[in-house]
């Protein structure tokens, strides 16, 4: 069980998204068991979070028989994370965030245990977001849900990373669309909290990872993807039309010598 330190070090990583229940298997085959939450024992986490957000980040607080879960195989546990947007796995003093979209955050000091997980060979170059691969995150907390809150925000971040670095693909503007619609509704437009400590803490952590002003990043590279697909589409049409204006013509006129023949 990870003891509720004050001084959290947090690593993020990006694992594959469409095998993300890979990862989930790995993780649970390094020794680490999924975290249950508990309504009672955990009372304080349960209040601190709205709802919305309890149902996005902990999951197992709603699990009626942990009993019966924990005796299954791994992969049917894995196969059980997969129907959730995310999901934590503890390990003694290590704590591991995995979100269904691949974004992961290790938290903890133990390089070795650190070094095991980034072995995974799903792993993605998460320099390729921005984002220094040597960088670690630290938090200092009184409360043990702030370091949950934290994390949060740093899913935004890493996220709002991802998504700014693939907008800039319009061979899949659907897609990352789809998921820029997605993050707004499920996460990022979402009240995390009522205490108004966490709160403040929210805000103070947002404004330093700058995340307005990545958001408005993201947004206005959609935007301009857009605007550039659809008139893609308009030119396309156009030319289309020409083409057939001057068939018709040549047509036409191939009738007519034959009228006049």
């Amino acid at each position: 069980m990870m003891e509720e330190n004050k001084s959290f070090k947090i690593t993020p990583l990006i694992s594959n998204e469409k095998e993300v229940y890979k990862f989930y298997e790995f993780v649970l085959g390094e020794g680490y068991e999924v975290k249950i939450f508990d309504k009672k024992k955990d009372a304080h986490m349960y209040k601190y979070f709205l709802p919305a957000i309890r149902d996005y980040m902990f999951w197992t607080f709603n699990l009626k028989d942990d009993k019966k879960f924990k005796e299954m195989s791994k992969e049917l546990q894995a196969a059980v994370c997969n129907n959730y947007s995310c999901t934590f796995f503890e390990n003694k003093d290590m704590l591991i965030a995995i979100f269904h979209t691949g974004i992961a955050f290790v938290i903890g000091s133990d390089s070795k245990k650190i070094d095991s997980i980034k072995k995974y060979s799903g792993l993605e170059d998460i320099t390729k977001i921005n984002i220094d691969e040597s960088k670690t995150y630290k938090i200092d907390c009184e409360d043990i849900a702030d370091l949950y809150n934290y994390i949060i925000t740093l899913y935004k971040y890493v996220m709002l990373s991802k998504l700014d670095k693939a907008m800039e693909d319009k061979d899949y503007f659907d897609k990352n669309r789809n998921a820029f619609v997605e993050f707004n509704q499920e996460i990022y437009t979402k009240k995390v909290t009522d205490n108004i400590s966490g709160n403040k803490l929210a805000n103070e952590w947002e404004k330093k990872l700058q995340l307005d002003k990545l958001y408005i990043s993201v947004e206005n590279k959609f935007d301009l993807l857009y605007r550039n697909i659809k008139l893609d589409s308009h030119n396309t049409m156009f030319r289309i039309i020409i083409i057939l204006l001057v068939v018709l013509i040549i047509i036409g006129t191939i009738n007519l010598g034959n009228y006049l023949a």
